[in-house]
This record gives structure tokens, sequence and C-alpha cells, in this order.
């Protein structure tokens, strides 16, 4: 499915937090702050505690004929999946607005090894980051932003683990070996963001037989240490031909209100949420042979945060990133 497209919420929620600490220590406010401030913090271990699986809800069956859609994975055809990150963020504070600042593109490479298969189509696949590339020389980028993002893309270059997805392609006992976690204990919100991409890696399919024009719903949890997200995404089937096809998938994301705590916050200070809503679109194209979809999305979040510390009682801030997402995979 549109994949990343989770970390649009939860890296909003990253920068938002690193803002408003940083606004505390500093009154320019500039969104290169935010950047360059030190990543928030998310365990290195499997789905956090108390989050349910992803459901799945059908809302139209389409047209006939239809057919149930289920993965026939294939033990031992290894794939690879590559994604390109567009992303490009602004921030507008009681005082003062800064103009949309281009993040650097982020370019990562993911090697499937696809494992067993159980005799309920469930397959348990292990991967690792292959390589990743975060280009610092683009003059439209501000070079502290550059490196922030460099360094904070560097915490998932040598990243592992596995996963067990069943044959509706609904992704769980998701896990990063923690001894590939880069700096010793602590992750940072890139290695998050990997975690809840490989969640919803496959494009999931309701338990009805399905045809073209079929609607249907996930509905998923979304979770870092210091956040939570609501996510639901509404699948439209619009092309079904063998075992390939075609999905437009409309996602939105929304948060309640919620503190932003952080390892790195200032004594005293205490970001809070008040609102989050995360909206886009995806086209994904897939085959049911194969794990990795062809996928492109844009989306846009809007999120206000609020901030107190012992200097600052009282600061808002309004932050907006649009995110463009490119999947493609290959079996290998």
């Amino acid at each position: 499915m549109k994949v990343a497209v989770a970390w649009v919420g939860l890296a909003a929620m990253a920068f938002a937090c690193s803002k408003v600490r940083s606004a505390a220590e500093r009154s320019d406010g500039s969104v290169a702050t935010v950047l360059a401030a030190a990543p928030s913090r998310a365990t290195a271990a499997g789905e956090p505690p108390g989050l349910p699986m992803a459901t799945v809800k059908l809302i139209d069956a389409g047209k006939a004929p239809r057919r149930k859609l289920r993965y026939a994975w294939r033990p031992g055809g290894r794939e690879q999946l590559v994604m390109d990150l567009l992303t490009t963020v602004s921030a507008r504070s009681d005082d003062a607005t800064q103009p949309e600042i281009p993040l650097p593109a982020v370019h990562v490479v993911v090697g499937i090894e696809p494992g067993t298969v159980s005799t309920d189509g469930e397959m348990q696949y292990a991967w690792r980051i292959e390589s990743t590339d975060v280009p610092t020389s683009d003059p439209k980028v501000p070079r502290r932003v550059a490196d922030g993002m460099k360094t904070e893309v560097s915490m998932i270059e040598r990243l592992s683990g596995s996963v067990t997805v069943t044959a509706q392609g609904i992704a769980k006992d998701i896990a990063i070996a923690p001894e590939s976690v880069s700096d010793g204990g602590g992750t940072g919100q890139m290695v998050e963001q990997m975690r809840q991409t490989l969640r919803d890696l496959a494009a999931p399919f309701p338990q009805e037989e399905v045809g073209v024009g079929a609607k249907w719903q996930k509905l998923s949890a979304l979770a870092g240490k210091d956040s939570r997200v609501n996510q639901s995404e509404t699948f439209t089937l619009e092309e079904l031909a063998g075992t390939r096809g075609a999905l437009d998938d409309v996602l939105a994301q929304t948060a309640p209100p919620q503190l932003l705590r952080g390892p790195t916050a200032p004594l005293g200070a205490q970001p809070r949420m008040e609102s989050m809503l995360a909206s886009g679109d995806a086209k994904i194209r897939f085959d049911l042979a194969h794990l990795v979809p062809q996928t492109t999305f844009d989306g846009m979040t809007t999120m206000i945060v609020s901030g107190q510390s012992p200097d600052d009682t009282g600061r808002r801030m309004t932050m907006v990133m649009r995110m463009g997402i490119i999947l493609s995979g290959s079996a290998r």
C-alpha cells in the first residue's frame, strides 16, 4: 500500500515537539532549529503494548465477477523496497511566520527475504536496510537542515528485523533486531518511521469477495513512545486482472490532544499538541505474488502545538508538512 504514509503524523509530532522545546531557548523560531534538535525516541521492539492489529471493513463489494483477494507468498522469492521521500515544512507562531522550507530528499533501499509460510497463508520475512542517501548539496535546503536530516537517517543504516504478514496483507509481530540499532539503545524518529512503514507495506484486503469498484476501510493506531495517532484509509479497487490490480487509497490521520514528551525537553517544558490533521491520496499497483507494491503518495499534515516553560507560558505554533513519496519494488 502507500507504505510510508504512517510517517506523516509521527514525523510532524517529532518536529513540532522539537520546535516548541527550541522556542523556549531561542526567539528566532527558525524551522532549521526543528530539524537540528535532538530526535524524539521510540522503542526498538515490536508493536507497542495495548495497540490492536489493524482492522479491515468492507463498504461496497463492487461489480461482478467478484473473488477473494489473497496474497500467494513465495518462500525464497527475495524482493527489494526502494523508497524516495520529498518533504517541506513551514511554521507560524504567535509572533513570527516562517516560509516553507524543503527538507533534503531521502532515499532508502530495503532488502526483503521471505521465509516460512504457514498453512493459513501467513508469511514471516526478514528485512534489512541495504543503503540510504540524503543529499546535502541542494542549495534550496539550508545546510543545517540537511545535516540534521542526514544524521537522523544515518540511524537506520544497519537496521534489520522481521515481520509476519497475513494473506490479507495485515502485518503483525513487527520487530527490530536490538543489535542493529546504531545508537546503543535509544532509537531515532526515523527508526520508528521505518517500523511503521513495514507495518503498512502490503495492500490490505477485506475478508469478503470483491470486484472492480469495491471499497473497504482500514483502521489502525500508530504510536511512537511519546505520541499516538489514529489512522483511517479508504481503498477503492480501480483495476483487477489476474494477480495484479490498482487501488486508490485516501488517508486521514487524527490525534487527540496530548503532551509530547521527550527525553531532551528542558526542565519544566511540556509541549502539548492541541490538534493534528493529516490527509493524503495514494495510487497503488499491487501484485498478489509480491509483497512490495508500486506506489505514489501526496499528503499534508497540519498541527497546532502549545508550549510551556519557565520562560514561555503560552506559546502556540502551527506547523504544516507536505510530503511526497514514491515507492517501488522488484523481485531479485
